[in-house]
């Protein structure tokens, strides 16, 4: 559902494991970057995306064991409040990635933390319907955002891998924000 929202303006980050390789299955596109082996670290390099390149729309797409691994990480968002920035947690109280093992994302709130933080709009989307309309308003009005959308802990048990070298992920990302802008 996330992917069917965006634009020629857009560059979605998914974080590591199992959230990047579903993105690359429902399309493997040039302005997606599949994060390898950096659990934790998507938000920091959506911020740093979202401060250099103004005239994109950067979407992170996190897992609640990624961002629990690098919470600062939502004060140092705050604190720089891009506008293009959307900040999504996909919670599904695990680190199915690595076999499932539980996170403590059941003892944190979200929401409530990226708001302390400084997130202009911080929401819970309770369904698919909630998410869609909420990123659908947020392409709208902007403002740095945080969505959250608790899930369940299942994948396609024979979930693909990206056949594209991460190297190359990142080199026709560069190519795709590097393109025209619609800066004058």
């Amino acid at each position: 559902m996330i992917n069917s929202v965006k634009d020629d303006r857009t560059v979605q980050l998914a974080t590591t494991g199992k959230t990047g390789r579903e993105l690359c299955e429902i399309e493997d596109a040039p302005n997606n970057l599949y994060m390898v082996g950096s659990m934790g670290c998507i938000g920091s390099l959506g911020l740093g995306q979202a401060l250099t390149r103004r005239d994109k729309d950067i979407v992170v797409i996190d897992g609640d064991g990624s961002l629990l691994m690098r919470m600062g990480s939502l004060a140092t968002n705050g604190y720089y409040h891009p506008a293009n920035m959307l900040h999504i947690v996909l919670d599904n109280h695990a680190h199915e990635s690595t076999g499932g093992q539980s996170t403590v994302s059941h003892n944190v709130d979200f929401v409530e933390v990226a708001a302390s933080c400084g997130y202009a709009n911080s929401i819970h989307a309770h369904n698919l319907e909630e998410l869609e309309a909420s990123v659908r308003k947020w392409k709208m009005s902007k403002g740095l955002t945080f969505l959250y959308l608790k899930i369940t802990a299942s994948s396609r048990p024979q979930l693909g891998r990206p056949q594209v070298k991460p190297h190359e992920v990142k080199e026709r990302l560069q190519r795709f924000i590097n393109g025209p802008t619609d800066e004058a």
